[in-house]
């Protein structure tokens, strides 16, 4: 792989993470009174593509990878906490930015391998 390609892999993998406190920053808006964790399928869509042209990039499926592993990487470091013991809340909104951090990527990793 050339060193330009490597440098982009890892602005992918940087991608990831920064998809990652993206979606965590707006994952608890509102509209009203009702949750709108909007940010979650935004920002899945993003490391979607993210993971694709990584994939495309590097050529195997392990370069593809890259971004959601620094995503669950941020993800879990959120989930440890901080100074002064903040933590991200647990509840049914951080589970979708999860499934959506790993399914939409998968998804459309499936959708872009496959040939007609």
């Amino acid at each position: 792989m050339a060193p330009l390609d490597r440098a982009l892999l890892g602005v992918a993998v940087l991608g990831g993470a920064v998809c990652a406190v993206g979606a965590t920053m707006y994952l608890y808006a509102y509209a009203g009174s009702v949750p709108l964790p909007l940010s979650a399928v935004v920002f899945g869509a993003f490391l979607s593509l993210i993971s694709v042209a990584a994939r495309r990039l590097g050529g195997e499926s392990f370069h593809a990878a890259l971004p959601v592993i620094a995503f669950l990487v941020v993800i879990v470091a959120f989930l440890l906490g901080g100074p002064g013991n903040s933590t991200v809340f647990y509840d049914w909104r951080l589970l979708l930015v999860v499934v959506c951090g790993i399914g939409m990527p998968v998804a459309a990793g499936y959708l872009a391998s496959s040939k007609e």
